[in-house]
C-alpha cells in the first residue's frame, strides 16, 4: 500500500494499531464486550479524531522537491476477525476505513485532505462510534452457548521476554 500524503500515512498507521488492540482485547475471546474495552475503544477513536481534527487544521504545505514520494505502508495485515461479533464487525469498519483512506483522492496529496475525503473520514468514525455506544453498550452481553466458541483465539498480546 502507497500513498504520498504523509499526514494519511500516520492516520493508516494509527488505524491498524488500533485494529491490533482490538483483535488482542479481552474481549476478542468473548461473546461481550467489556466496559474496559469499550472504554478504550472509545479512547482509541477519541485519539484518531482529535489526529485528524489536527490534519484538517493544518495549513497546505508546499513540498515542490519532496513531492510525490511514496511512502510504503506495506499491505493491511489479513487477520483472523475476533470471536466477538461485534469486535469484528468494529474491525472489518476500521479495514474499510484504511483502505477509504489509502485510496483516495487525498492519498496522492503530499499533506493535509481534500473536503469529500474529510468527510467520508468522520462518515466512517461516527458509525463506529455509534455501533460502539449504540449498539455494543445496550445490547450486550448475549448468551449464546450452543455457538460459542466458533472461532480460533487470536492469540496473547505481545509480551516481554527476558533473557
Amino acid at each position: 500500500m502507497l500513498v504520498q500524503n504523509m499526514d494519511i500515512a500516520g492516520l493508516i498507521r494509527r488505524v491498524r494499531r488500533i485494529r491490533e488492540e482490538i483483535r488482542k482485547s479481552v474481549s476478542a475471546s468473548l461473546m461481550h464486550t467489556t466496559d474496559r474495552d469499550q472504554e478504550r475503544i472509545g479512547s482509541y477513536l477519541d485519539a484518531i479524531e482529535a489526529y485528524f481534527d489536527w490534519m484538517v487544521d493544518q495549513p497546505q504545505q508546499d513540498f515542490v522537491e519532496w513531492h510525490p514520494t511514496d511512502i510504503d505502508l506495506g499491505e493491511a495485515p489479513l487477520e483472523a476477525l475476533p470471536e466477538n461479533e461485534a469486535l469484528a464487525d468494529m474491525t472489518q469498519q476500521f479495514y474499510a476505513l484504511e483502505e477509504e483512506l489509502a485510496y483516495c483522492a487525498s492519498a496522492r496529496m503530499h499533506t493535509s485532505i481534500m473536503e469529500h475525503d474529510e468527510r467520508r473520514f468522520r462518515e466512517i468514525t461516527a458509525k463506529i462510534r455509534n455501533f460502539l455506544e449504540g449498539y455494543i453498550a445496550n445490547v450486550q452481553p448475549l448468551d449464546m452457548p450452543e455457538s460459542t466458541p466458533s472461532r480460533e483465539l487470536t492469540g496473547k498480546g505481545r509480551r516481554t521476554v527476558k533473557a
